[in-house]
């Protein structure tokens, strides 16, 4: 196949694009997993004296062989079109500056800060000694760009399609802009649109601010977002602003517990505010600190279900003061080959406790919240296993009695990679158990959300109590085709669900088996691309018991230990 490739320099060109050999390339090959801060600890103390920005393009040079070039017209065109990250920007979001000595945890934070930009795809600092100085350095931050502009398409049929065409990082200023497209012939209004516009660090203040424009057959939506967060360890204030107004809405929010069949008009406003506190740690890059937070939220609606004070609860007006007291610790490991397909990730570990209280004035009453929820994550370094556990508890106490309460249990774990020919392959677990405590008698909790059985649409099978286990293992390959990363996997997911009366394990059962394979090409801002092929055994009678489906899916996150305004512990 090659040498009839290699005859034409058009289709030599396309061979080389889409067939590489895995002998030149090493997309399987692990890092070696250490503290995120282990690099610099050599330079405690030392002042830096420059800091100097390189960016390079998404195609041909890499952060460890900066001599590689663009090997096709293809690649060599797309780093033409693609709009290289500014180097005054990038110095502008860190939060270190020249004359600052060097603290080991910071640096390592600021370098975490880059990475996790959603168009770069690595990021590190290098720490260059200043000849003929004993206390002096250099830094330099080095970064590789993805290349920034994406596409997706879903088809559900001949009769309706859905395309969005994004640029994460337009002028190179990390400016985001989305625009998707939805046709639908069977429904009364055939055309949508959603734009989603965002501004990264308005004026070096670290504000970011989004503008959401949507107008579509499920609901039009108007919206404006401004946050500042907790983004690393020598953060002192952070704080937010929403406002939207939403009409002809079948839900208030993404997951909501309810089926309603009425259009929502409702107006909706939030803005929360905190400050952080250092507070010393008898670990040596334990960074520890203390947070207080708080947050007034509210929502008025226009067009809603019928209302009373005991009537569709779930709809009435309202207004919430929370107050939070957080105390976290966390540190960082970096790895590879967990989440993604190559690329730098850092493992959080570590511990949050938070105590939320607050006070919500309804429609027609008044009641007052309490919420505890502990956080916790190891990272056994000579196994190189991670698990993170959760527990949280949390309701309204009304003039009568406790109501619309929920306790969360989960347990979460990822193994070490092992070998296999040339496949690196990782198990995953995600045991999570959710309980409605004298919830409103229209809500509930269904298996078809995140958290509960992957591609199972059966909406009618809900309750006020799950258990839901997932389980998953990766195999990533060595081969590539256009760039793109093959991971094949396969998965299996159960769940139990139904009324809060009795035992869980007695409750209705359900399970689906599956595998697929997933494509991502990391110099791209692209969504993973995935084909899923499932088998239900244990599905109700009208539901079919096969079910395939070509997705793009956004990069798994890990559970972070960050505090941010003070939240309801959601059911769900």
């Amino acid at each position: 196949m090659q040498q009839g490739a290699g005859k034409r320099k058009f289709t030599k060109e396309l061979y080389n694009l889409f067939f590489i050999s895995p002998d030149k390339l090493n997309p399987t090959d692990t890092i070696k997993t250490e503290r995120s801060e282990t690099a610099f600890v050599q330079y405690r103390g030392k002042t830096i004296r420059n800091i100097t920005v390189r960016v390079l393009k998404p195609f041909g040079p890499t952060l460890y062989d900066t001599t590689q070039v663009a090997a096709t017209w293809i690649e060599t065109t797309g780093n033409k079109l693609h709009n290289t990250s500014r180097k005054n920007h990038l110095r502008k979001l860190l939060r270190i500056n020249e004359g600052d000595d060097v603290d080991p945890y910071n640096l390592a934070d600021n370098e975490r800060l880059i990475r996790e930009l959603s168009y770069i795809k690595d990021a590190y600092f290098r720490v260059v000694p200043v000849l003929g100085s004993q206390t002096l350095v250099d830094l330099q931050l080095w970064v590789k760009d993805q290349f920034s502009w994406g596409a997706n398409m879903k088809l559900g049929s001949l009769t309706s399609t859905d395309f969005e065409i994004y640029n994460r990082n337009l002028y190179g200023l990390g400016h985001e802009f989305s625009n998707s497209f939805e046709f639908d012939s069977n429904k009364d209004q055939k055309y949508g649109y959603t734009g989603r516009y965002k501004i990264r660090n308005i004026r070096k203040s670290y504000i970011d601010a989004t503008f959401t424009y949507q107008n579509t057959y499920e609901k039009s939506v108007i919206q404006i977002d401004l946050d500042r967060s907790f983004a690393t360890y020598n953060t002192k204030y952070a704080g937010g602003f929403t406002l939207s107004q939403t009409m002809r809405s079948d839900e208030i929010q993404k997951d909501d517990p309810i089926i309603n069949e009425i259009p929502l008009d409702f107006n909706y406003g939030n803005i929360w505010f905190g400050r952080s506190y250092k507070i010393k740690s008898g670990k040596q890059f334990a960074r520890r600190k203390l947070y207080i937070t708080g947050r007034i939220s509210g929502r008025e609606f226009f067009e809603r279900p019928e209302v009373g004070p005991t009537l569709n609860q779930f709809f009435h007006n309202n207004i919430l003061y929370l107050a939070s007291l957080s105390l976290s610790q966390i540190q960082y490991y970096k790895s590879n080959l967990i989440y993604n397909f190559g690329r730098t990730e850092d493992i959080p570990y570590g511990s949050l406790a938070q105590l939320t209280m607050g006070y919500e004035d309804r429609e027609y009453s008044y009641r007052r919240y309490l919420g505890f929820d502990f956080q916790k994550a190891v990272y056994l370094q000579k196994s190189r296993t991670y698990f993170f556990n959760r527990v949280a508890l949390g309701g309204y106490f009304n003039s009568e009695r406790f109501e619309q309460g929920v306790l969360l249990g989960q347990t979460k774990f990822f193994s070490r990679i092992r070998n296999l020919g040339s496949l690196r392959l990782r198990n995953f677990a995600d045991l999570q158990y959710t309980l409605g405590i004298r919830r409103f008698p229209e809500e509930f909790i269904s298996l078809i959300t995140d958290t509960g059985i992957r591609g199972f649409s059966k909406e009618d099978v809900t309750g006020t109590q799950k258990l839901v286990l997932n389980l998953e293992t990766v195999a990533f390959t060595p081969y590539t085709l256009g760039g793109f990363r093959f991971a094949f996997y396969s998965f299996a997911d159960m769940g139990f669900i139904g009324s809060n009366k009795k035992n869980i394990l007695k409750e209705k059962f359900y399970y689906g088996v599956g595998f697929g394979i997933r494509l991502r090409n990391e110099n791209l801002v692209f969504k993973t691309i995935q084909l899923r092929l499932a088998f239900y055994p244990k599905a109700p009678s009208d539901f079919n018991q096969f079910e395939y489906q070509l997705s793009g899916e956004e990069r798994p996150k890990f559970n972070n230990f960050r505090v941010s305004q003070p939240e309801v512990i959601p059911f769900e």
